[in-house]
């Protein structure tokens, strides 16, 4: 599993220029034509998200008490940490409000005809094994603390699986491991 740390994502601006994002794992790595992104995404304001064509967002809440999403005119969608994440097109039209005060999201968009995502949050007990395989190729912790091997990875700290190769861990702290998904499509 190659470890990426919080602190070697890739600052970047959003695409409409209103916030920033941390990149945590391209794919093909370091592409402008990337076939799926994972980023972390500051949000310290109530503001339009960016416009996105052609891609297949997911999006959960990460740290903060959460935001209600309005998409393409459609009752407001309240996330918060314990809400399942959201799926919808790069095209609607989205708007954010903060619940209460800023938060970060986590965010995976992959471009369609190159795959089909999926993200889910899990939380794990200290002691608690965890199996990266399948159709999972990548987690990121979102709190607490976990062990693969001798790398031990901590807030915002992510994981990448080498296709084909599963991966086992074991939760160090009690923690939150938000875990990436995807699948031929």
């Amino acid at each position: 599993m190659r470890i990426q740390r919080s602190t070697e994502h890739r600052v970047v601006p959003w695409a409409n220029g209103l916030g920033v994002t941390a990149d945590v794992f391209l794919s093909p790595a370091g592409e402008a034509e990337w076939d799926w992104r994972l980023s972390i995404a500051d949000v310290s304001d109530d503001l339009p998200f960016s416009f996105m064509a052609g891609i297949d967002r997911h999006i959960m809440v990460a740290t903060g008490a959460g935001m209600a999403l309005t998409i393409d005119g459609a009752q407001e969608y309240r996330m918060d940490r314990s809400t399942p994440p959201l799926s919808f097109d790069g095209e609607s039209v989205t708007t954010c409000r903060l619940l209460d005060g800023p938060i970060a999201d986590l965010n995976l968009m992959v471009r369609r005809g190159h795959g089909v995502g999926s993200l889910h949050a899990m939380e794990l007990r200290a002691g608690q094994p965890i199996s990266v395989a399948g159709d999972d190729v990548a987690l990121v912790v979102l709190d607490g603390s976990l062990r693969f091997g001798a790398d031990e990875l901590h807030a915002f700290d992510a994981g990448l699986r080498t296709p084909g190769q599963p991966v086992q861990g074991i939760a160090i702290t009690r923690c939150s491991v938000a875990v990436i998904g995807l699948r031929p499509g």
